[in-house]
């Protein structure tokens, strides 16, 4: 099947990364898709398939493929203007999407870094 190849295409691209970096990698990755894809079920269906067995071809388990998920969607939908729930909470709450972008953006280098650290410690911390 062609995803087996790009699976192994993509596992010996990434062969002898730490796993920091690994899940580094997929942090960013899932921060860029969820830009394109806001939905969460939409993001999952769609990048899981390859990431899952993509992170156990290198070494690394499923849980830490989940966590980098997890984050990055959950980041990315804090500034995407793409994201319906994001846009009627600022409406709701009157507030500008230019005001949001202003306050939020202090702390989300804080949160991604957060993010990072404990996404790389999900790979290291096995199950």
């Amino acid at each position: 099947m062609i995803i087996d190849k790009i699976l192994n295409s993509l596992a010996n691209m990434m062969e002898g990364l730490p796993k920091f970096a690994f899940t580094t990698i997929m942090l960013i990755a899932h921060n860029v898709i969820t830009f394109f894809v806001p939905s969460s079920s939409d993001e999952a269906a769609l990048t899981m398939p390859v990431m899952a067995p993509l992170a156990e071809l290198v070494g690394i388990n499923r849980e830490a493929a989940v966590t980098a998920y997890q984050f990055g969607n959950g980041l990315t939908n804090l500034i995407s203007p793409t994201g319906g729930v994001l846009l009627a909470g600022l409406a709701i709450a009157r507030i500008s999407f230019g005001q949001w972008i202003k306050l939020i953006m202090k702390l989300f280098p804080i949160l991604w870094v957060i993010s990072a650290v404990f996404a790389a410690i999900s790979a290291y911390v096995g199950m």
